[in-house]
């Protein structure tokens, strides 16, 4: 979608009265090591499409699919993971597959509390806002990084859930009708 619609939408239900929630107060890291080294299918993370299985996104699988994936980061339905060095592009995903996927271990896993809708904030992640916090907090020199405790630092405003699920339904039928259109040219 658009994100100068989806601001201006979002602008405009922020002027009501909504509660800004700090990240350390609704979400929590959730990656663990796949320290039994589990054949769980890899995964990388793509600013167009999220959660993308390795062996799509690379010829053969890429690197991991022959290496020891003890140190990679088990990934359960409903969790979010990006890159730290790429979050600035937009690389973040929302992963609701039924089976447990890897990621690198360098990437951030985390999930979120039961008062927030992981769709609102899926959404949220997209806006121009939460690029200028990434453009705030991100640290580094050559490489610029956003890790989860850069993440824990920013705020969003939150309405009730009952709000957040309206506004995160209302963002995917508007994507996905966007999406048929595109189709249609």
């Amino acid at each position: 979608m658009n994100n100068s619609l989806r601001e201006s939408y979002i602008l405009q239900l922020s002027l009501f009265a909504w509660e800004q929630r700090k990240f350390t107060d609704i979400t929590f890291l959730s990656g663990e090591k796949n320290k039994d080294n589990l054949p769980y299918e890899s995964y990388s993370v793509t600013n167009e499409n999220g959660f993308v299985p390795q062996n799509e996104q690379f010829e053969n699988g890429g690197t991991m699919a022959t290496a020891d994936k003890r140190m990679y980061y088990i990934v359960s339905k409903n969790s979010f993971a990006y890159n730290p060095a790429r979050i600035n592009v937009g690389s973040i995903g929302y992963y609701d597959g039924p089976e447990n996927v890897i990621v690198s271990s360098l990437y951030e896993v985390f999930k979120t509390s039961e008062d927030i809708d992981d769709r609102y904030l899926w959404h949220w992640f997209k806006s121009n806002n939460f690029k200028k916090l990434i453009e705030q907090y991100q640290e580094g020199g050559v490489r610029l990084y956003f890790y989860y405790d850069k993440l824990c630092m920013c705020s969003l405003p939150t309405p009730s859930i009952q709000e957040q699920i309206k506004i995160g339904r209302y963002f995917d039928n508007l994507d996905n009708l966007i999406t048929l259109h595109q189709r249609e040219f």
